[in-house]
């Protein structure tokens, strides 16, 4: 066994309230933890976790996007049993969670509608928006497929007419919409710089 192997094994189960970080794994799901209700996470040893007292412990960071404006979190910044409850309840199958597409990706996600009001999901990070501050997704259950023929970055509303695409593929904001004062956020500028995939 090697000894990140052991390193992940000794994180489970999820310590008492533990203040200790830990870095970023994207394969970091919980294994074994079950939704009781819309609020409680059971870990293996008998434990019960209110997620709303670990969303709470949570670092949350504002994330000004225009577009899009939105909380996030990062795993190597957050306490490893806040971390766990929450990503579980995110990316777990219960009533109040959804498979759906957001504006022109072209793989749904999971999304939590929470009985805070906030809409939560899991990229990198975790996630957190008011349902309202965006339009509405495409659920899956509903009947709903990618919509192949986005007009403009994936990441903006369709034939938003604000960014133009190189040669490349790339999307970049045009002159008219710099020269009105539109600033795209850190995120987007750094995004806009490879080349778009869906692999986020």
């Amino acid at each position: 066994m090697t000894n990140s192997s052991k390193r992940i094994q000794q994180r489970r189960p999820v310590p008492d309230h533990s203040l200790l970080h830990r870095p970023h794994l994207l394969e970091s799901m919980p294994v074994n933890f079950e939704i009781v209700d819309s609020r409680t996470v059971r870990v293996p040893e008998g434990r019960e976790y209110d997620v709303f007292e670990a969303i709470d412990a949570l670092p949350w960071v504002d994330q000004l996007c225009p577009l899009m404006p939105h909380q996030y979190a990062v795993s190597f910044k957050s306490p490893v049993w806040a971390w766990d409850v929450v990503n579980a309840m995110v990316k777990a199958t219960n009533p109040e969670s959804y498979r759906a597409y957001f504006r022109g990706y072209q793989a749904p996600n999971r999304y939590w509608d929470a009985p805070d009001g906030l809409r939560y999901w899991r990229t990198r990070e975790l996630n957190r928006c008011k349902p309202d501050s965006v339009e509405p997704l495409r659920r899956v259950d509903s009947g709903a497929k990618p919509i192949t023929d986005w007009d403009g970055p994936r990441y903006a509303p369709n034939g938003i007419g604000i960014y133009e695409a190189d040669a490349k593929g790339r999307w970049w904001p045009t002159a008219a919409a710099l020269a009105s004062g539109y600033q795209p956020c850190k995120a987007c500028r750094r995004r806009r710089h490879s080349e778009v995939s869906d692999d986020e």
